[in-house]
């Protein structure tokens, strides 16, 4: 009888001691941060020490790991703690088992046991109540007293949302998301140790994507961490060295704290006969290097074309060496894991390891001349692409269609395609898909891709080389192996060179972030110099700021019609933002613009205003705004004058009136400012027309009649000059106008301007007539 009682107290006071462990409430505590987790695995309190402040909000509650098993996720249902370990238990008896590790400045977590069937694992969303900056791509929320943030500890680990099975984040970034209860953070692992089917690049259906032993979810791993949003940098910089996270240095400086990786610097297509004069463009404009666009003649090898450099690898080197000595870096472009089909990854015999989207197979043997091919299935033949190709062999072959019904044949084949042999094949064998692109390249799979990460590491290390941009970086993403992929491939590249490069990228990627020097989004090819994606330019500004990366407005064309006042507009909003940029200027360029001195000029002059920090922050404002136009020049050491412009605009539009009254449009405008020469740009604003027998007259005497019609989105600039320059609706250069006299100076005081022009039959537009004149200075100077 006593025996009995005794064994049900010790049974009772079992069961209540494993409940108490089971639900009690632990927390953990590093820095400024403290973090609780409650018997369910949901965070319950992200607490900012020492003031204990609670930034978790009460009813939005995050967990620490869910688990993802086809397509389901599933929270935690229990979690028991022991020392340094959290055991979670999922639905359906799935387990995972965290060790958590209290660092100085973060908190560290990473799964080290898993159940064999997850798919996945996502880490939070650790929700927070902060809401005032989101970075999205670096993982940091913070408000102006505190910030919490996420970071992915290996490539393993994703940071972001987990939105497809392949475990791409096709977003700048979703490891930090703006909730309505203020932020969210997280990140993810996918199971990429087993075979799986997937879409592969958001495209390419049903890809059978191989496993590989890396891909294991155990090892996934993060830190959390809080402070003052101006203690952030020095905690990453802080978990990157203990971790063995990539610490880039610039000049012996973290890349993240250097004023020198955010710069702006020249794009061209230099050659060792002409590497010289840009190299002392480069350099008279005071730019931080010169970045070869494009060195290659193949993709993949990376073949140099011999064009520009007949002397190979040694003659790149050169250039280098060239650069080096006049402190400048020098750099090259090229589109990352894109392969050219001259490269010989595809000719004359194509690699084993190129990227296909699935297989068939042949129905029936072929010859070499075979131009129909039966194969069993056309799953991966009906999608239409820009190189419609298959693997047999070591022979490609081009097809135009799959034929709809059964015997599935591949119609209209070209042989042989891209110079690998024609070739007869027996019954039975494969038949490939590659997975090409617009561009007209294929791509590796995940073991050719670190051969190539290989081929761009060997080529920086043998030539010195130390500006690479990541361009088509999401190309990486064919491999099935999503963010791994892309994250891991610049990886492979950063451990394998040996002295410091600076990086870019088309994409921007969490783990990447720690590599990435900037990233110089905004092209000039679809438009004008200053229409060319401004708005996109302008936006990216506030994206930068939120991810602690440098400012970057893009990349601008100076052509041979390039006018130093549209320099002068670029060079404004830099210094507004402080920010860089690249200057494509190609070597015709140089020799052909009639203002390339002045132009050159006005780089190393405004560059040199804004690395002295010499505007003022009311100056910076005016400066952001693109509306604005300004000129800069010296005044003296460490010291300009700007001069600020103000736009006038009429509007002429087209009239109904009797015979005989006169059709034309009349303003006053005063002149404030002294003498001066003034611009004048006609604008046909509209969709459809044309405007003929356009005329200008100022002050009741001087007439300028353009000849030529002004088309619907043309506009024409006059000034001091006697030519006029027409642009497209685009703002792109059209052709000189010839005028019978120019623009006179204005005087001080009021004047009198008039507009008339003859409007096509049912014509859409309106004439905007833009007076542009000084409108004060102001002085610059450098502390």
């Amino acid at each position: 009888m006593y025996s009995t009682c005794v064994k049900k107290m010790i049974i009772s006071g079992l069961l209540i001691i494993s409940v108490n462990l089971l639900f009690a409430q632990q927390k953990f505590s590093s820095g400024a941060l403290s973090v609780s987790i409650d018997g369910k695995g949901n965070i319950t309190s992200m607490e900012s020490l020492p003031a204990g402040k609670n930034l978790a909000p009460r009813d939005s509650t995050g967990v620490l790991l869910q688990l993802v098993k086809e397509g389901k996720r599933y929270k935690p249902l229990a979690a028991v703690f022991t020392k340094n370990t959290i055991a979670l238990h999922y639905p359906d008896k799935q387990m995972a088992k965290i060790s958590v590790t209290s660092k100085k400045a973060f908190l560290r977590f990473e799964l080290i046991e898993i159940s064999k069937e997850a798919d996945a694992v996502i880490w939070g969303p650790f929700n927070t109540s902060l809401a005032g900056t989101i970075g999205n791509t670096v993982g940091v929320v913070r408000s102006s007293a505190f910030a919490i943030g996420m970071l992915a500890l290996n490539t393993k680990t994703t940071g972001g949302e987990l939105v497809n099975d392949e475990g791409a984040v096709y977003e700048r970034g979703t490891t930090a998301v703006k909730k309505d209860f203020g932020s969210a953070l997280q990140a993810f692992t996918v199971n990429r140790s087993r075979d799986r089917v997937i879409t592969v690049w958001n495209s390419w259906k049903n890809v059978p994507v191989k496993g590989i032993p890396e891909g294991k979810p155990e090892g996934s791993a993060i830190a959390i961490f809080g402070g003052k949003p101006s203690d952030v940098l020095s905690i990453i910089s802080a978990i990157e060295q203990t971790e063995g996270l990539p610490h880039p240095l610039w000049k012996k400086e973290w890349i993240r704290q250097s004023a020198l990786t955010g710069r702006p610097y020249m794009i061209t297509s230099f050659s060792e006969e002409t590497i010289d004069t840009l190299l002392r463009y480069a350099k008279s404009m005071g730019l931080e290097g010169i970045y070869h666009e494009g060195p290659f003649s193949t993709w993949g090898n990376f073949e140099l074309d011999k064009k520009l450099f007949p002397n190979g690898i040694k003659g790149f080197a050169k250039c280098v060496q060239k650069a080096h000595a006049l402190d400048l870096r020098l750099g090259f472009h090229t589109l990352t894991t894109f392969i050219t089909t001259n490269d010989a990854y595809v000719t004359p015999k194509p690699h084993p390891h190129l990227a296909t989207a699935g297989s068939s197979l042949l129905q029936e043997a072929i010859d070499e001349h075979a131009t129909v091919i039966n194969i069993l299935s056309p799953a991966y033949f009906e999608m239409r692409s820009d190189l419609n190709s298959i693997r047999i062999g070591d022979e490609i072959i081009r097809f135009r269609a799959v034929s709809n019904n059964a015997p599935y044949q591949l119609l209209d084949c070209v042989r042989g395609a891209f110079g690998t042999q024609k070739s007869n094949h027996p019954k039975g064998a494969a038949v490939s898909r590659l997975i090409d692109h617009p561009y007209k390249v294929f791509f590796p799979d995940w073991i050719l891709q670190k051969e190539i990460a290989g081929n761009i590491a060997r080529f920086i290390n043998d030539t010195g080389a130390d500006q690479l941009d990541f361009d088509g970086h999401e190309g990486t993403y064919a491999t099935g192996m999503g963010n791994l992929s892309l994250e891991g491939f610049a990886e492979d590249v950063y451990k394998a060179i040996k002295h410091p490069v600076v990086f870019g990228s088309s994409r921007s990627g969490h783990y990447f972030w720690h590599m990435n020097d900037y990233l110089n989004w905004g092209e000039p090819w679809y438009g004008g110099f200053r229409e060319s994606q401004s708005d996109y330019r302008i936006d990216n500004q506030v994206y930068y700021e939120n991810n602690y990366m440098p400012n970057m407005l893009g990349w601008f064309l100076i052509t041979s019609q390039t006018k130093p006042e549209d320099v002068d507009w670029m060079l404004a909003r830099a210094a507004g933002y402080h920010a860089g940029y690249a200057l494509v200027v190609r070597y015709d360029a140089v020799k052909n613009n009639p203002f390339i001195h002045e132009i050159v000029e006005q780089v190393n002059s405004w560059t040199e205003a804004q690395q002295k920090n010499a505007f003022s922050p009311a100056q910076k404002q005016w400066l952001k705004i693109p509306e604005n136009d300004v000129h800069l020049q010296r005044d003296g050491s460490n010291a300009w004058k700007m001069y600020r412009y103000k736009k006038i605009t009429f509007e002429h539009l087209p009239k109904v009136l009797q015979p005989g009254e006169p059709t034309s449009s009349e303003w006053t405008f005063e002149n404030k400012t002294g003498k001066q020469n003034v611009q004048l740009v006609l604008l046909a604003a509209g969709d459809k027309g044309e405007i003929s027998n356009p005329v200008i007259e100022l002050d009741n005497s001087l007439r300028i009649q353009p000849p030529l019609n002004l088309k619907a989105g043309q506009s024409l600039v006059i000034d001091h000059s006697d030519t006029a320059t027409l642009y497209d609706q685009k703002g792109k250069f059209v052709k000189k106008v010839v005028l019978t006299q120019a623009l006179p100076e204005l005087s001080e005081g009021n004047h009198h301007l008039l507009f008339d022009g003859t409007f096509t039959e049912s014509a859409d537009i309106k004439v905007k007539i833009t007076l542009k004149l000084l409108d004060g200075t102001e002085k610059v100077q450098a502390k």
